[in-house]
């Protein structure tokens, strides 16, 4: 019986609702070439508990691997860091999971987070799960723009065929 319920517990495992890790862009929809855009995934740990032959199972999900597509062909990861949020004063900085783009265009940006998990059956010490369970967010779009800059004399009252009136 022993490993017939594992079999069944590792296959419950990966069929799980697991719920996807949230993705966080920073700025966002729109950021510029060449700047730092901090990429990050807030993903938790997740209980499920079911019966299976007859046994009570709890199967805990824990994120442990994150992988970070930023959509222009460059991917980070797995890597045990999530990334973690900036204050909008810090936008721009680098992080260790931000990442610049070098032309401007919509990137699909997309996340990857890869659960591993532990069970326990009626009630007793929780059991590592030989295997994980990969889920994906939900891509966002993310619009990188060009900027450009120019000193100027004159406002648009002034000048109102001035650069940018």
């Amino acid at each position: 019986m022993g490993e017939q319920i594992q079999a069944q517990i590792l296959t419950a495992f990966q069929e799980r609702p697991i719920a996807a890790g949230k993705l966080v862009l920073q700025p966002s929809p729109h950021t510029l070439v060449g700047m730092e855009t901090n990429v990050y995934v807030e993903a938790t740990e997740q209980v499920f508990e079911m019966v299976l032959l007859d046994q009570t199972v709890r199967i805990v999900a824990t994120p442990t691997e994150f992988e970070l597509n930023y959509g222009d062909g460059t991917v980070y990861g797995p890597t045990s860091v999530p990334g973690a949020p900036l204050v909008q004063d810090r936008w721009g900085e680098q992080t260790q999971t931000s990442h610049k783009y070098d032309a401007s265009g919509d990137y699909q940006v997309g996340a990857t987070v890869h659960f591993s998990g532990a069970y326990s059956v009626n009630g007793g010490p929780m059991i590592p799960i030989d295997g994980r369970a990969a889920v994906s967010s939900e891509a966002q779009t993310l619009s990188v723009w060009r900027a450009e800059t120019r000193s100027v004399a004159d406002n648009c009252l002034v000048n109102p065929s001035g650069v940018g009136c």
